[in-house]
C-alpha cells in the first residue's frame, strides 16, 4: 500500500510503514515528520543524516527551516499529508508522512536518476527498511 495521492509509475523504489498512535496524540502530518525524524535519539539522527548525505550524495536545506525537517524540503501538503523531497547526484528520492485520528504512515519513492543508483540503493535500502519503521513506531508510543 502507498499514501494516498501518490503515484507511484515513476519510482524504481517503494515501501510503507505505518503505526497506530497513543489515543492521546493529535499531530499534524508535519509534526509527525518531525517527531520521526527530528525527535529521533541523536545517535539515529547522526547515523541517518551522514547516510542520507554522505552515503546517497543527498542535497539537503537547513535542518532549523521551518520550510524543511530535517534537511528535507517540504514539497507538498494537505491536510492529511505531508511530502519532502531530497535529490542526489544519483537518486530522487520523497517520503510521504500520511496521518489521520488512528494511524500514522510514512511511504519511501526512490527514483533512479543515474544507473549507479540500482547498485547502492538495494543495500542502503535494507538499512532504510530496519531503521524507518522502528522511527515511525517510536514516535507513535511517545508524546
Amino acid at each position: 500500500m502507498v499514501s494516498p495521492g501518490t503515484n507511484n509509475d515513476n519510482y524504481d523504489y517503494t515501501d510503507f510503514f505505518e503505526a497506530e498512535p497513543l489515543p492521546t496524540q493529535n499531530r499534524s502530518p508535519e509534526q509527525w515528520a518531525r517527531a520521526v525524524f527530528e525527535g529521533a535519539p541523536w545517535p539515529a539522527r547522526w547515523f541517518l543524516v551522514v547516510g542520507w548525505r554522505y552515503g546517497l550524495g543527498l542535497r539537503f536545506g537547513p535542518r532549523s527551516s521551518p520550510k524543511h525537517i530535517l534537511g528535507w524540503a517540504i514539497v507538498d501538503r494537505s491536510a492529511d499529508t505531508i511530502t519532502v523531497q531530497a535529490r542526489s547526484w544519483l537518486l530522487t528520492s520523497q517520503l510521504v508522512f500520511y496521518a489521520t485520528d488512528t494511524h500514522v504512515s510514512q511511504s519511501t519513492f526512490v527514483r533512479y536518476d543515474r544507473r549507479i543508483a540500482a547498485a547502492i540503493w538495494p543495500p542502503v535500502s535494507l538499512l532504510h527498511r530496519q531503521i524507518v519503521p522502528r522511527l515511525v513506531r517510536r514516535a507513535a508510543t511517545r508524546l
